[in-house]
């Protein structure tokens, strides 16, 4: 190689424009290992199958010069090169690798290789390669393959000034590559004055490239288009290029525009997130300033190291403090950084896992449904479940946000509800602390996975910056469910004549609804704060207008008898005892109080059990061996207005004590019994068991009489009496029904009723209860809405029920003024259900509806329904009269005789009376009445005794 001196040095041969250095055993190696020949790096001048290794490496020896670098450094470079399909980057690395020698023995070139070295670390670590960022490498390249002529002429001041030119133009693009490699790919290709500042800086380098040339006196023959072509512009922008154009031609309005972004990102097939509207915002100048600043400081504090460690150390240091900062996924709950995010590194569920099935119900299993990128912001460009605890966290809290304006129209037939609203935000969770500053909650769609929506803040400087769009692009639209005409919601901005944004107008519409509901709410740009009134443009879904004239609605018609819930008249407990012969000194007296208590433990569908107590007192005199003993108790029945007595099906003592039983004279003991009386087949078939009271004497009172017999077979007996006690009967409630309509079953007793029920203050809608079913306004509107359809304008309300296995059932049914297109009334039938054969009760009545739903003030008259449901055909009923007292068992005492009349007697001849003398007769007929009435007062005294003893 011919020495170089001052004369001018032809490095064209030997370098080709770049420096060009040899592929070691090493390098050779990890490349085969993974299947990539060095030709396909493409580095100049070498093409597949004309030079082998060992060829390149004793052409390049003999040409540079330049020795062969260690084995530790290059199995690096060609590592990173392996790692970077960048052929621009691999060539730097071989310069960089050959050349970092030469800042040890002249350090003012030190800044350009550490430069050069952060300039390849960011090129290595992005994710796709730009044309514009390597033609910029490639000229610093170009220039810096020039610098080993340093080591063989001399250094003038000229020279020196040329170096520290180069140094900052090479500073310069590391500071624009490091800033434009920080924006996301949408953000890089929509700002296309991103292009400018890489040609200026092109032209920088071209500028310092031709003075390096001039000053080492280099005669460069080959590959100068490096520093005379234009710079490079790849696919991807000539898209945003397109992009921009065929929306008008203002990039500021794109780029301020995120639905044009956005739409941008899907075309490109690229992540679109909350952080590449902020990167549009910035200034990339700015970022270059500051990437300058920085670099500064790197220089001044690595020079002496580079210097001394061949830039070894600054390569380490370099790796740490440029560390790739890392972030946590929303939709997936992963760890992931910039260089390891892609399309489809994110895999995660579009709907949250519901733990009662225990699955997702976007698919139903575990493994996720959906792949995209992963995202570090929250955000509604497509659904996933991470998404929805947190939006239900804002909007199911009244504490969390402030609601301004909201619209929602219902389809009547489908049930799909259109809304939109628009708030403040005042924290992000329930009771968690305040937002920072004033946000503004824009929320449209029902946010749930099945539905399009959109829910999402701003604050006052994202207010501005989307100012700055809409101002030029005149593009308003916030939010939009459907392209449909007839069924959709919507949120756009509102602007002034000068393209401020002055508020946020809502719009819901459905398919039912004849026009849109329209809401618009005044917004203050600088504060982020609603600066008005809300105005109402138009009022969607199906509203009334308000009748001319009351409604006249017909009276309520019952069929059937109405019952009364008092017993039919009091217990008569005055019966007395009744003895088979005078002999038998007892009196029997009821102990308890009622005389009979009817099912009280135990109720059957056959029988009825009835249970009391009666008291047997001993009427013999204190001290008389006369006790009385009861060997056998015994029962029978009627009912009041029958002349026999019946057997009871049972009866027996239940107070534990066994028979025979005996009582002293002038003692009493008192026996607990049941008695079960059986049924009629005809009440046996309706199978009803009731506690408490006896379905036997439901119609007339039930006598049952106890008879007690003692040991030698005398008999005393005692009459109790039991009244049926209706059960309480449903009555209608003053302060709450607004309509009770019901009939009577008089053989079971039964009320068969329908409450109407107004509901005040329901924050749900609700406006009438009939029955347990509650009517809100929605389904009103529905029923005006099917009346206006299809002209029936008596509409079943299906909230009917049958009671009882279809003893009785009900039914409800809406009365529609087309006029008005309200619901004026409601007709109640309630009546004998299928599984009775004839039909005699019922009742049908009517009650207006009250006052519901939004009110147009306009008037008009009234019209009344065309009614078609009515009652069963019923057959005459005529009630039955039942007996409900007789004498039959009045306790009726002995008559006197009526003193009969002196008979003058013929004497018999002999003179002797053969009968009683009349005197004699007076006085034992006056006896007897003596002795009756002193039986009728020891009866009484004994019935006090044991009232006294108690």
């Amino acid at each position: 190689m011919t020495k170089v001196n001052s004369s001018t040095v032809d490095l064209s041969h030997s370098c080709g424009g770049y420096l060009r250095t040899p592929f070691n055993k090493s390098w050779a190696f990890t490349a085969k290992s993974l299947c990539i020949s060095p030709v396909d790096f493409q580095f100049p001048d070498i093409k597949r199958g004309e030079m082998d290794y060992h060829s390149i490496h004793r052409e390049l020896q003999s040409n540079s010069g330049i020795r062969e670098p260690t084995r530790s450094t290059s199995l690096a470079a060609a590592n990173s090169m392996v790692d970077n399909s960048n052929p621009s980057v691999s060539t730097a690395m071989q310069v960089l690798d050959s050349l970092s020698d030469i800042g040890r023995a002249m350090p003012f070139v030190a800044p350009a290789f550490i430069l050069l070295k952060i300039i390849i670390d960011i090129e290595q670590r992005a994710q796709e390669v730009d044309a514009k960022c390597s033609d910029l490498v490639e000229r610093i390249t170009f220039m810096i393959s020039h610098l080993p002529i340093l080591e063989k002429i001399e250094i003038m001041p000229s020279t020196r000034q040329v170096i520290e030119r180069m140094n900052e133009a090479i500073k310069s693009a590391a500071a624009l590559i490091a800033a434009y490699r920080k924006q996301s790919r949408v953000a890089r290709r929509l700002s296309i004055s991103n292009r400018e500042k890489f040609t200026q800086c092109a032209e920088a380098i071209n500028i310092c490239c031709h003075d390096l040339l001039m000053s080492l006196q280099i005669h460069q023959s080959t590959q100068l288009e490096i520093l005379t072509r234009d710079v490079p512009i790849d696919d991807d922008d000539k898209a945003a290029q397109t992009f921009v154009e065929e929306h008008g031609g203002s990039v500021d309005a794109v780029m301020y525009d995120r639905e044009l972004v956005k739409e941008f990102a899907q075309q490109q097939h690229l992540v679109m997130d909350d952080s590449v509207m902020e990167q549009l915002n910035q200034n990339i100048a700015d970022s270059v300033q500051q990437n300058q600043q920085r670099l500064e400081g790197i220089l001044q504090d690595n020079i002496k190291t580079a210097i001394a460690d061949s830039l070894k150390s600054i390569v380490a240091e370099m790796h740490a403090s440029e560390a790739e900062q890392r972030f946590n996924c929303v939709q997936c709950d992963k760890e992931f950084t910039n260089s390891t995010n892609g399309p489809k590194a994110c895999s995660y569920h579009r709907a949250e896992y519901d733990s009662w099935s225990r699955s997702f119900p976007c698919c139903s299993t575990s493994h996720p449904c959906q792949f995209a990128a992963h995202r570090s912001k929250l955000h509604c460009d497509y659904p996933y479940g991470n998404f929805f605890p947190r939006s239900r966290g804002v909007l199911n809290y009244t504490d969390t946000n402030e609601e301004w304006a909201s619209v929602e129209d219902t389809n009547l037939e489908t049930d799909e509800v259109q809304k939109a609203s628009v708030g403040q935000l005042y924290r992000w969770v329930s009771r968690g602390a305040r937002v920072e500053e004033n946000t503004l909650l824009i929320t449209v769609g029902r946010v749930w996975y099945k539905y399009p929506y959109y829910f999402n803040t701003f604050t006052a400087k994202e207010l501005e910056d989307i100012t700055k769009s809409v101002r030029l692009s005149r593009r308003t639209l916030i939010f939009r469910t459907s392209s449909d005409e007839n069924e959709y919601a919507l949120a756009e901005w509102i602007l002034s004549i000068s393209g401020k944004i002055t508020g946020v107008r809502l719009t819901a519409k459905a398919a039912t609804s004849p026009q849109p509901y329209i809401r618009v709410c005044p917004i203050d740009l600088a504060s982020c704060t609603r600066s008005g009134d809300i105005l109402t443009l138009s009022e969607g879904g199906m509203r009334s207008y308000t009748p001319a004239s009351p409604y006249v609605l017909p009276s309520t018609v019952r069929f059937g008898p109405e019952l009364n819930d008092e017993p039919a008249r009091a217990v008569r407990t005055n019966f007395k005892t009744r003895t088979s012969s005078p002999g038998l000194r007892v009196v029997l007296k009821a102990a308890s109080d009622p005389p009979l208590e009817p099912n009280p433990n135990l109720a059957s569908t056959q029988v009825d059990y009835f249970q009391g107590k009666v008291s047997v007192f001993n009427n013999h005199p204190a001290g008389s061996l006369n006790p009385i003993t009861i060997a056998a108790v015994s029962a029978s029945y009627r009912m009041v207005g029958d002349a026999d007595y019946l057997p009871v099906e049972a009866c027996k003592i239940i107070d534990g004590t066994a028979l025979p039983l005996s009582v002293d004279p002038r003692q009493s003991f008192q026996l607990a019994f049941e008695v079960s009386v059986s049924r009629t087949p005809e009440d046996a078939k309706h199978e009803i068991r009731w506690w408490n009271r006896a379905y036997v004497n439901r119609k007339r009172p039930v006598r049952i009489k106890l008879t007690l017999e003692d040991i030698e077979g005398e008999t005393c007996s005692l009459v109790f009496e039991h009244v049926f006690k209706p059960f309480r009967l449903e009555k209608q409630n003053a302060e709450r029904d607004i309509g009770f309509f019901f009939f009577d079953h008089p053989e079971t007793l039964d009320r068969c009723y329908v409450h109407v029920e107004e509901v005040e203050g329901d924050s749900s809608g609700m406006v009438v209860k009939i029955g347990s079913n509650e009517t809100n306004v929605k389904r009103l509107n529905k029923v005006v809405y099917q009346a206006l359809k299809t002209g029936k304008t008596e509409v079943d309300l299906e909230v009917g029920q049958e009671r009882n296995d279809g003893e009785w059932e009900w039914a409800a049914y809406a009365l529609v003024d087309i006029s008005c297109r309200r619901v004026y009334a409601f007709k109640v039938i309630v009546q004998q259900g299928k599984k009775v054969d004839v039909k005699q009760f019922g009742c049908l009545g009517y009650v207006e509806c009250p006052s519901y739903g939004d009110v147009l003030g306009k008037t008009r008259p009234i019209s009344y329904a065309t009614e078609s449901a009515k009652l069963h055909p019923l057959q005459p009923y005529t009630p039955p009269q039942y007996v409900q007292d007789d004498n039959l068992d009045d306790f009726k005492p002995p008559v006197p005789p009526k003193p009969a009349t002196p008979v003058t007697e013929v004497p018999p001849a002999n003179g002797v009376n053969g009968g009683i003398p009349v005197d004699v007769s007076n006085r034992l007929a006056s006896i007897d009445i003596n002795l009756a009435r002193i039986a009728d007062a020891l009866e009484k005294l004994v019935a006090v005794l044991p009232n006294a003893a108690r």
